[in-house]
């Protein structure tokens, strides 16, 4: 398997096996039964686990050259990425919902996060449908998508290990990925750093951040929240 290839594989198996221990308390543990959850949170779980399942064989896939049968298995994130932005969309309503009986600055707070991850999982993965002969920004906005889906299982576990670091990790660790693979790619292959989808990712999250910081506070947000909850 060709080097680069390895270390996408590694780390796609690093995000799976940390959003997986995220969930494993409040979800995972509770296998086989989970007659008490609620039909969403099922069809949510499985988007997430057809992406990973996507994230580990992709890989392989592009390992053993075989690129027919890559590009029909990645037909089935059409499906995947929908379910996984209406179930985001849906959950964090009802948990807004629940969060506005007693502290509205969080529940405008968690439904601007939940907005956003959807908004952009759905940018990325169209950036990277849009680039999928382009190798290079492909699978750069491909991490781009899994470090969204990511953040929710990271934030519980690390929130778990110690209250209230889950947030700081997820708005950091997309930071250190992406400034990473920009000085990986220019050290290792001369790439432009001004020219790479990496930069562009990480622009976008900063500016995420940026929103993440003004937009709640808002009474423009406020406003929208009561509007869509009433």
């Amino acid at each position: 398997m060709d080097r680069n290839i390895k270390l996408i594989f590694s780390f796609f198996m690093l995000i799976i096996l940390i959003s997986l221990a995220g969930f494993y308390t409040s979800y995972i543990s509770h296998l086989p039964n989970f007659s008490h959850f609620p039909l969403l949170i099922h069809l949510h779980f499985i988007g997430f686990v057809g992406w990973f399942v996507l994230l580990i064989i992709q890989p392989i896939l592009i390992a053993k050259g075989k690129w027919r049968l890559h590009r029909s298995l990645g037909k089935t994130a059409y499906v995947l990425i929908p379910l996984l932005i209406i179930s985001i969309l849906l959950l964090v309503l009802q948990q807004t919902e629940r969060e506005f009986e007693y502290s509205i600055e969080k529940a405008l707070m968690t439904s601007f996060i939940g907005f956003i991850d959807a908004l952009s999982l759905g940018v990325y993965f169209t950036i990277a449908m849009m680039n999928s002969r382009n190798q290079r920004w492909h699978v750069a906005f491909i991490i781009a998508c899994s470090l969204v889906i990511l953040n929710p299982g990271m934030s519980r576990l690390l929130n778990q290990i110690h209250s209230g670091s889950g947030l700081l990790a997820a708005i950091l660790f997309p930071i250190l990925v992406s400034f990473s693979i920009l000085i990986f790619e220019k050290i290792n292959y001369q790439k432009p750093i001004l020219k790479s989808p990496y930069l562009l990712f990480l622009g976008c999250w900063i500016a995420e951040i940026l929103l993440l910081m003004i937009i709640p506070r808002t009474d423009f947000w406020k406003n929208f929240v009561l509007a869509i909850l009433q």
